[in-house]
């Protein structure tokens, strides 16, 4: 295998170049959403596991005591206050509070 990718790299060097630097490149051509305060990212993701488990059906016991555990460990009794606290902490920030409203609309 090496001496084929070798064989490759000499005949086509400037081609390969490009095909590996393509994925390097990439992020710098698309511009980036500004990047999330931790604790937003954090409540998004867990809003989404919360919607996920949430979702499921106990087929049986165990699956039913496993969604329990889920919903009891991400707290999502406790989602609709803290996206509320998120609101007033960052509320001169269009982009935390875009991202709210989308984690929220993504169950609906």
């Amino acid at each position: 295998m090496r001496t084929v990718l070798s064989k490759v790299a000499k005949r086509s060097a400037g081609p390969l170049a490009t095909l590996l630097a393509a994925p390097l490149l990439g992020p710098l051509a698309v511009r980036a959403e500004p990047a999330l305060p931790g604790d937003v990212t954090a409540y998004v993701t867990r809003l989404r596991d919360c919607n996920h488990w949430g979702g499921e059906d106990a087929t049986d016991a165990a699956r039913g005591r496993a969604i329990v555990a889920a919903v009891k460990r991400l707290r999502c009794d406790d989602a609709e206050a803290d996206e509320w606290t998120l609101r007033r902490r960052y509320r001169g920030d269009p982009a935390v509070l875009k991202a709210l409203d989308r984690a929220r609309d993504a169950d609906s």
